[in-house]
């Protein structure tokens, strides 16, 4: 499942108008209740909800629209997944053709379309009871809780969740006696172990090369900590991008990549289902990953096949050992001219009660943002149970800020995006990108505040 951060130019000046931009819809919205008509009939209501069709599958959306249906007679939930929804929306968005009603997306840059006018204020299903005297955002992990607000409103709800970083083959591991390393150093030691018995220590993918984002922002968490972590966020001077963490990080991944040995023949030119194949046919120990990989890869899997996700090896140095890098910041949108606008948000909410975030659980392995047992879903798989276990005792790292110049200009790494291809390449050093981006946030700063109207 690609997760990428598509860059965007947004003014400060407009998002202080931000009220201002919501735009109207001629056509009747729904009620969020079927109401009966003058002949006593319950009227039928078509909700269309739109979905990024991938990792997660399919199965916990169409179970969730069939219990939505029975809770609220006289609604048909109309399904449309699609693997390119989240490149797709922005157009139908802008156009405000055809419209879905609810729209499940990946990490994009939503407030551009927040900013102009696109989609439907959500503040009051934040607002809103769902279970037990809480609210939706009561109930979101706190980390997570402010992530769809722009200028005390809130536009975006986040819907997925879960651990990323490096999965292994543990039949694998448990066979060869190989003990799952709890440090980079002891990853560093395991590898010529690895190699000895044939095998690449490393499945990856060159055409994906953002999935090295999963252990190498978690090692950049685990140096710096919450509160370098939380300082990052706050996007106070570029000075943000000369944490010392980020280069540790690229240090060690580096050291992995390097040596052509450590990874499958031919990882440059695979997309991540070539990647993740090969690893379940066993040419690789270990893949950097996230929950979502036994879903997506469940009609592939050999019979008896067993993986586990790792609690990502601890940096030397580290403040904090124990971080997870949820990769969390997909988002569920209500368009502003949405026929069933009011019908949508009812729809968030319910997905968002304890019964159907375990539902989401259950048919998908992965967690969702909010605070509920997911571990005590029945069925859960190994791997399942390791993803979970993780998730429920790191601290878990929600990468996004508020300020502009994070979200419409810098994102993470500034400069040409991440640079994991052009280290391994040779194109550039784990030190010269590191530098390479300070230097151009620092020299770019001033004008990107200007453009963004920053005083």
């Amino acid at each position: 499942m690609m997760k990428r951060n598509a860059t965007v130019s947004i003014a400060l000046a407009t998002i202080l108008g931000l009220t201002a931009c919501q735009s109207g819809n001629s056509e009747p919205k729904g009620t969020g209740e079927s109401a009966p008509t003058a002949s006593g009939k319950v009227q039928e209501t078509t909700l269309k909800v739109s979905y990024f069709k991938g990792g997660f599958g399919e199965e916990w959306i169409k179970q969730s629209a069939a219990a939505f249906e029975k809770a609220h007679p006289g609604v048909t939930v109309q399904l449309e997944g699609d693997p390119g929804i989240t490149e797709k929306m922005g157009p139908r968005l802008e156009s405000g053709a055809n419209l879905p009603d609810v729209a499940f997306v990946l990490r994009t840059g939503w407030q551009r379309w927040a900013i102009k006018g696109y989609l439907a204020d959500l503040s009051d299903i934040y607002a809103a009871e769902i279970d037990n005297g809480k609210t939706l955002k009561d109930k979101l992990q706190p980390g997570i809780a402010d992530y769809g607000q722009i200028q005390s409103k809130y536009w975006v709800v986040p819907w997925t969740d879960g651990a990323t970083g490096l999965v292994y083959n543990a039949q694998m591991f448990e066979d060869n006696g190989w003990s799952v390393p709890t440090t980079t150093k002891e990853l560093e030691d395991l590898l010529p172990k690895i190699k000895e018995k044939g095998i690449a220590p490393f499945a990856w993918g060159g055409k994906v090369m953002s999935y090295w984002d999963f252990p190498v922002v978690g090692w950049w968490a685990q140096y710096e900590g919450t509160e370098g972590m939380e300082t990052y966020k706050k996007m106070e001077s570029p000075d943000v991008y000369g944490e010392q963490g980020r280069l540790k990080a690229l240090e060690e991944f580096e050291k992995l990549i390097m040596d052509e040995s450590n990874s499958i023949q031919g990882a440059a030119a695979m997309d991540h289902i070539q990647s993740q194949m090969a690893f379940l046919q066993g040419k690789a120990a270990i893949i950097p990953n996230g929950g979502w990989i036994e879903t997506e890869m469940k009609n592939s899997a050999p019979a008896g096949f067993r993986m586990k996700m790792m609690q990502l090896p601890a940096i030397e140095g580290a403040k904090d050992a124990k971080v997870n890098n949820t990769m969390g910041g997909d988002f569920a949108i209500v368009p502003a001219k949405a026929k069933n606008a009011e019908l949508g948000k009812e729809f968030l909410k319910f997905i968002s009660t304890d019964e159907m975030l375990k539902l989401f659980t259950e048919k998908t392995g992965s967690v969702r943002p909010f605070v509920y047992d997911a571990g005590s879903v029945p069925g859960l798989s190994e791997f399942s149970k390791s993803v979970i276990d993780i998730w429920q005792n790191s601290k878990n790292l929600y990468l996004y800020s508020e300020n502009p110049i994070y979200y419409s200009k810098f994102y993470d790494w500034p400069l040409a995006g991440a640079p994991y291809m052009m280290i391994y390449q040779g194109d550039e050093t784990a030190k010269s990108a590191f530098e390479g981006n300070w230097s151009y946030a620092k020299e770019n700063w001033d004008s990107v505040k200007a453009d963004l109207g920053i005083k």
